[in-house]
């Protein structure tokens, strides 16, 4: 998984927590963009605001990311810290504060469909199920190389937390282009 000598301990570590949250994050994910068409999908509700397929690539390419943090270089860290799991879940679903997404992760027109981001979201999440399904890692005992723009340095764990509630508050944020009058005005035609 990573160049870090894997931890056998089963300390902090949470699968079903993991799995949970990840479900939890696909499931809203793929509820939100469920039955959106491609015409709508391309609408923004407002100039400086995301369309439902900006959003689903914004997902797509940072689950893609988050998932190379996770199995690339990590640093040790102590897996006794502190555990701020509350903490990532509450920060990453919380639609009253804004966070510029990463230059890699903004939207670029990378999909040409919603169903091309979509299966590129699953796919990448398919991957990431696996790995915490099969890791004996203690993930607490890894931090990855990029910090979190709410909490800072995040363990291993903490960025596959951050992976669910990232899908989830993008799924939110699909739900509000949805009820936008643009939206709204397109897909009553």
């Amino acid at each position: 998984m990573s160049t870090v000598t894997a931890t056998k301990s089963g300390a902090g570590l949470d699968k079903a927590t993991l799995l949970e949250a990840l479900g939890k994050g696909e499931e809203a994910f793929l509820c939100s963009v469920a039955g959106v068409d491609e015409a709508a999908c391309r609408l923004r509700p407002a100039e400086n605001r995301w369309s439902v397929l900006e959003c689903a690539e914004h997902v797509a390419v940072a689950e893609e990311v988050m998932l190379g943090l996770v199995t690339g270089e990590r640093k040790v860290r102590d897996p006794e810290g502190a555990k701020r799991d509350d903490r990532i879940l509450r920060s990453g679903t919380d639609r009253g504060t804004r966070f510029d997404a990463s230059d890699q992760s903004q939207p670029r027109g990378r999909f040409s469909t919603l169903a091309e981001a979509v299966a590129h979201f699953q796919a990448t999440r398919e991957r990431t199920l696996r790995l915490v399904e099969l890791t004996g890692e203690d993930l607490r005992a890894t931090e990855v190389t990029h910090p979190h723009h709410a909490v800072g340095v995040i363990s291993t764990y903490e960025c596959l937390l951050l992976m669910g509630a990232h899908a989830q508050r993008h799924a939110l944020q699909i739900e509000e282009v949805k009820q936008s009058q643009a939206y709204r005005a397109e897909t009553s035609k």
